[in-house]
This record gives C-alpha cells, sequence and structure tokens, in this order.
C-alpha cells in the first residue's frame, strides 16, 4: 500500500524537478545555437506550428501588432517564455512570421532566433 510520501511528493521536490526540466529547454536551446553558429549562421528556425495555436490565427502576428505574444497558446507560448527568461537577456531576438499563405490565408507560423 502507499503511503502520502509516495502519493505526493514535497514542495521542494517539485520545485527541483520543475528546475531541471527548465535547465534541459535551456540546454536544447544552447545546442541549436551552437550548431548555427557552427554552420556559420546567424539565425535559426527553432519551431514551425500551425497558426490555430494562436488564439487568433495568427492576425495579431501577420499584422505585426503590439501585444501579439499574448495570443500564443502551447509550445510556441513555452518558446517566447524561454527566450524571454534566459536568451533575451543575452542578448538573442525572436522572431514569429507567417512563413506560408495557402489560398491566400494566414497558415504555418515559423519561430526564428537570432544573434549578431
Amino acid at each position: 500500500m502507499l503511503n502520502i510520501d509516495e502519493l505526493l511528493p514535497t514542495a521542494k521536490d517539485i520545485l527541483k524537478q520543475s528546475a531541471l526540466k527548465e535547465a534541459e529547454k535551456v540546454k536544447l536551446a544552447a545546442t541549436v545555437i551552437q550548431r548555427a553558429v557552427r554552420n556559420g549562421l546567424h539565425e535559426v528556425q527553432v519551431y514551425r506550428f500551425p497558426n490555430i495555436l494562436c488564439s487568433d490565427r495568427g492576425r495579431a502576428i501577420n499584422q505585426q501588432e503590439a501585444g501579439w505574444e499574448k495570443t500564443l497558446n502551447g509550445i510556441p507560448k513555452e518558446i517566447y517564455q524561454l527566450w524571454q527568461d534566459y536568451l533575451q537577456p543575452r542578448g538573442y531576438k525572436i522572431s514569429y512570421q507567417i512563413i506560408d499563405f495557402p489560398g491566400g490565408m494566414p497558415g504555418d507560423i515559423g519561430i526564428t532566433l537570432s544573434w549578431g
């Protein structure tokens, strides 16, 4: 039979797990950046996603409206937060832009990380 310690970790343990997950995300970003630099690049597309992951289907991104980042959901939102917390203070730039227009309508969105 399970006891409470096995069912419910302590708050300290949860914070440690969360910090480890954040560190893994930053490590992944560092690997992608280092690979791009070794190939002589100054930017790299780090993610592509369907416009349905934006609350307005990418309209604010397409129009370059202030506050467009508030329309993000899911992984695109997590990537933005990772950039804001760890990469922006180190001088990296991020851009979200519509990268295809099927039938003349906004389609997928690309996330590009740049430096230099």
